[in-house]
């Protein structure tokens, strides 16, 4: 069964750049590290808050190396059984089942039906622990799934990977339609009707604080700054949000409203 929302996985250019940012101005932690021998990938998991991102970086990648934001992982315990089933679903496979290339481990790949990497994983290792205090990132937010039909996205993340509906969002008139789902605190926003950020169907991570001026302001300390000037109304009409980017690229959305599981 699958249980967990575990975390995405971010390619980098330079890790030594990217822990900097992660750590040093969003305040993460390491949880886990290793290496991938047969290819040269390092492996780093990154609590923020209560979530957990992935940092894989190849001293020597291959041409075709595609940066950002590359999948995202769901804990199950028993990938054989999880796998079969979302295949015979009609689900396509990326990579069987076999052990993950640190050891620890087995691994699956799919795709979910905008082609997103969906990453099934099962393992003994607990990585995360209790959320981590920041004096600004209150928690975790969500991970941003973009979709071309909602009612496919929502058919695999609600029916066939068992998240639970949260808090749905529609504008007529702009033809956005949003829909967050969760398992316990890990949140999946699905988004038809925006643009991709990052990636083929993943598009940012967002972190919820108390107040977004304020945190852009401790931020711009560390020379990170809104890639749109000023803060706008958030998507809801709850709050307010900014944008800042990792040193690849990838969109890390600061958001000052409620935790929706609450409304």
């Amino acid at each position: 069964m699958i249980h967990e929302l575990n975390h995405v996985g971010i390619v980098v250019r330079n890790l030594e750049s990217s822990l900097t940012f992660y750590q040093g101005v969003l305040g993460a932690e390491v949880v886990f590290r290793s290496a991938i021998a047969a290819n040269g990938t390092d492996i780093v998991y990154l609590q923020i808050s209560g979530g957990m991102i992935e940092l894989l970086y190849r001293a020597d990648p291959p041409e075709d190396e595609v940066f950002g934001i590359t999948h995202i992982a769901f804990l199950t315990d028993d990938l054989d059984i999880d796998y079969a089933r979302l295949i015979g679903a009609g689900y396509s496979g990326l990579l069987e089942p076999r052990v993950a290339g640190s050891g620890v481990g087995r691994l699956a790949f799919l795709a979910d039906p905008d082609g997103a990497r969906v990453e099934l994983i099962q393992r003994d290792l607990a990585m995360r622990k209790a959320p981590i205090d920041h004096p600004v990132i209150r928690a975790f937010d969500h991970y941003s799934v973009v979709t071309n039909d909602r009612d496919d996205a929502l058919s695999f993340y609600r029916q066939a990977l068992a998240l639970t509906p949260v808090f749905s969002f529609a504008d007529p008139a702009s033809g956005l339609q949003i829909d967050y789902l969760h398992y316990d605190y890990d949140v999946i926003e699905l988004v038809q009707g925006r643009e991709l950020l990052s990636g083929p169907g993943l598009s940012h991570i967002a972190l919820r604080v108390d107040d977004v001026d304020a945190a852009l302001a401790e931020f711009a300390r560390f020379g990170v700054r809104p890639i749109s000037g000023t803060p706008t109304a958030g998507d809801l009409g709850i709050g307010r949000k900014a944008t800042i980017l990792d040193p690849d690229g990838v969109a890390v959305e600061l958001l000052d409203r409620p935790d929706l599981r609450t409304l």
